[in-house]
Formats: C-alpha cells, structure tokens, sequence
C-alpha cells in the first residue's frame, strides 16, 4: 500500500523536519503535500488532479486488510465513542464507516481531505474522508504494514479470522493530531515485532528490513521488509489439511495460528487509535462562516428615520451548540476595530444532521463598538467575521483563499 500512504508519509516527514502544522490543519489544502509527493515520486501531475493510475508509482493494495474488519474496527470504535459529547461523530458514523471500509477511497483522499471538503461545506465527504484516515491509520496495526512488507490476499494475519474488537481505553483521548496517530500505530507495531515468533521455529513472523526508517518515521517509505519463514514464507497462520474436495481458499477463515491473540490484540490498538482519530478530529474542526453578507437599511427611530446596516450569515459548528463571532472592520488595509460581537446559538433540529448551524442576522448602526459612537466616515470599508467555538478554534483565514466565495469570512460594503 505504498502510494496509499503517500500523503501521511509527507505529512509526518514535514513535521519531522521541523515544520508545524497549526491546530485543526490536518492535510489542508493538501497543496504542500502534492508538490513533496511530486518532488519525491514520478508522479504524472495528472494522477494528481484527475487520479488516473500511473505505472511508474510502485504500489501494492492489501485488499482485505484484517479481512472485512475495517468496519469492524470502526464500528466498534463509535460505539466506544460517547455520542453526547461527540454528536457529530455519531450522525456521521455510518459514513465515517463506509469511508474507513472503502479500499478505493483512498487514492480518493487526493481530491481533498477532510479540511477541504469540510471548509466548502461538503460535510459527508468530509467525514468519509476521516474514515479514510482512520483506515490509513488502522493499517499499521497490520504487522506486514508496519514492517513494510509486500503481500497480497494471501497474506494470513489479515485473512485469519476473529474480527472480535474490543477497546478498552482511548489513545490519548485525541490529545494529538489526527494524523499523528498513524505513526504512533506503527511504532508500536514494529516495537513489537521481534516478540512475535514462530513456535516451532523460533523465527519473527515478521522481519523489518535492517535499514529501516528509526522509529518516528514512516516505514512503508523506506526499504522492503520480508516474512520470517524460510525463502520469505508467511508463517503467522496456515490452513488446515483439506482434502481434494475442498480445495484452498487463500483467505479463508479457516487458517489456524498458534498466536491468534496477535492479531486480537492488533484489533483492539487500530480500534483505540481510531476512536482517538476521531476525538482529535472532533475537536479541531473550526466553526464556519457561509453567505456573509453587509447591507444597508433604514431603521426607524423617534427621532425619525436612520441609514444602518444588516450584518447577515450562517454560522456552522460540528461540536458547539453556541459560539462567539467578533466582527472587525479595516479600510484600505488599515485595521479599524470591532463593529459587532456576541454570541449566536446554534440547533441541529435532526438528529442526523451533522453540523449544528444558524442564520444569524444583526442590525448595525456604522460606529466601531470602542469609539465615541461617531459614526463612520462614508467610503468603501470590508468587514471580518470570524466565529469561535467552544474548543477555542476560530474560523481559519484559508477560506479566503479558495475559489467559493461562500465561506469568505470577509465581505465589502460601503457607507454612504
């Protein structure tokens, strides 16, 4: 699954050399991801915009991947997951799932990742795409992942059966980035793959190849490993005598292990860094701003009628019932101060809804809240409203520099 992993791996080797990656800008835009990829593979650019196969990528699929435990994995995950504090896990969950289960998905990931998707307001593909990355991460539980060893459908760890995922505790409770989970799996895969041993021969099962990437970086882009039987045989498990009848089915449940606990025990770490994935990614997924719109009408006073403003748009939070917006005023480049602030509650009238959301309208009289309340002169003025939820994140300014205007958290208007 080498060119699976392909946008994990430049992530992690951006953060390892030094680079940081602000809260909440997991796989962003992914820009700065293609141009490693493109600088570290022969990659067509084409396989970058339209994913068309490229013969010069090496590649190998595991397409059963822990047989059909995937879903599994992350079924049991979302039940571990308590739905109240996380709703927007629980209302996406059976994407969340289908995303995890979808080997295809994955070359899909380059479309965009879940920031992508998210920012421009396609929620479902959003959180199909963390389905995706908790697959990603849900393979380096898999020992022939971690170790970086090519296999196919024959490969017996994930065609040997028991899909019984039991997770006990959390990984950290989502206290890393989502992605950073990936490599924390894999570490403690290969940390213990010189413990796992055939009975009989006192061989590994799994061998990571002497020149390895050190633990902390990215195996599967390194070297090849190779199984620990004689001339690279799998020996983790082997089906039993069939007759001529019967012939062999090379993933079948039917295969027999002397450690079936291993691969238990792998099942319950892809479940807890998946529930983790997913509790990182909860929390870190900023409120929205969509349709921001600054207008003029009249107001009505005793006094007689008066010019003001209607500040206008849809607030949208995955977590928060209520969040804080500040709006900021600047001319010509030139910050201003703050025209309007205070707090908008959110509903999700369905509980399938994944985001809580409403339009919030509010009248504006053109004074900035810390002047003398003299009004501002007329001329041509943009304003910033940016939302904050109750995880402390803040509608990021990289929707302003995508091509949907609808999530541009600044608007321009004049004051006559």
């Amino acid at each position: 699954m080498k060119n699976i992993t392909l946008l994990l791996t430049a992530v992690l080797a951006a953060i390892s050399a030094g680079s940081s990656l602000k809260a909440g800008d997991f796989e962003t835009d992914l820009l700065n991801v293609e141009n490693q990829l493109t600088a570290t593979r022969t990659v067509p650019a084409a396989w970058m915009t339209e994913l068309q196969p490229s013969p010069t990528v090496d590649k190998w699929w595991s397409v059963t991947f822990f047989g059909a435990a995937h879903r599994a994995v992350s079924k049991a995950a979302l039940n571990f997951i308590d739905k109240n504090i996380f709703p927007d896990i629980r209302a996406a969950g059976d994407i969340i799932k289908d995303g995890s289960n979808d080997e295809s998905g994955q070359e899909r990931f380059f479309k965009g990742g879940v920031i992508r998707n998210y920012e421009q307001f396609r929620f479902e593909e959003a959180y199909e795409r963390l389905g995706t990355l908790c697959h990603l991460t849900q393979d380096q539980a898999v020992p022939t992942h971690a170790a970086n060893i090519e296999h196919g459908i024959d490969d017996s760890f994930e065609g040997f059966g028991s899909d019984n995922v039991r997770i006990t505790l959390a990984r950290g409770s989502g206290v890393m980035e989502p992605y950073a989970y990936y490599q924390a799996v894999q570490d403690e895969t290969r940390s213990k793959l010189p413990g796992w041993t055939d009975p009989a021969t006192g061989a590994p099962y799994w061998v990571a190849a002497p020149d390895a990437p050190p633990l902390g970086r990215d195996s599967t882009f390194g070297p090849w490993g190779h199984y620990g039987g004689r001339h690279n045989s799998d020996r983790y498990a082997l089906p039993p005598p069939q007759n001529s009848s019967s012939p062999r089915n090379s993933n079948s449940e039917a295969y027999v292990s002397a450690h079936p606990e291993i691969r238990d025990q792998q099942l319950a770490a892809a479940g807890a860094a998946t529930v983790s994935v997913l509790q990182s990614a909860s929390r870190r997924l900023p409120p929205l701003v969509q349709g921001l719109t600054v207008t003029t009408v009249t107001f009505t006073y005793a006094e007689g009628p008066q010019t003001g403003y209607s500040i206008s748009f849809t607030a949208y939070d995955n977590r928060s019932p209520k969040v804080y917006y500040e709006a900021s005023l600047c001319k010509d480049g030139r910050a201003l101060g703050i025209a309007a602030h205070g707090d908008v509650q959110l509903a999700r009238t369905d509980p399938d809804k994944i985001m809580y959301s409403a339009k919030f309208i509010s009248g504006w009289s053109g004074q900035t809240v810390w002047s003398d309340f003299t009004r501002l002169p007329p001329g041509k003025y943009v304003m910033d409203v940016r939302l904050t939820d109750a995880d402390g994140n803040i509608t990021p300014d990289e929707v302003n520099a995508d091509d949907i205007p609808s999530n541009d958290t600044r608007a321009e208007f004049t004051i006559i």
